[in-house]
């Protein structure tokens, strides 16, 4: 049997991947991020796990209404924290920050 991944789809549902996930997510605070992320790595061992979810790219993590994470994807984290619509240029967040 080949190995199949469970990735978070945009709308907030589950689905069976043959490929890995190239995002991690914390479904709690709704944050995506690297899977190298050290926050997110260094957060595991006090429960995260409970909370990770794996998307298959940035735009699945945003459609899902998730926010990049401040440590490990900084330019993204920049543009997401200053704000903007959804029609603002290069602000595909469909939440601004509050």
């Amino acid at each position: 049997m080949d190995k199949t991944y469970k990735l978070l789809a945009a709308d907030g549902s589950t689905i069976i991947s043959p490929a890995p996930g190239t995002l991690g997510g914390n479904s709690k605070a709704k944050i995506y991020g690297q899977l190298s992320c050290l926050a997110a790595n260094r957060a595991l061992a006090k429960g995260y796990a409970r909370h990770r979810v794996f998307f298959a790219d940035e735009r699945a993590a945003i459609a899902a209404g998730y926010r990049p994470c401040g440590s490990c994807m900084r330019d993204q984290y920049k543009r997401w924290k200053a704000g903007g619509t959804p029609n603002t240029p290069n602000y595909p967040w469909l939440v601004s920050p509050a």
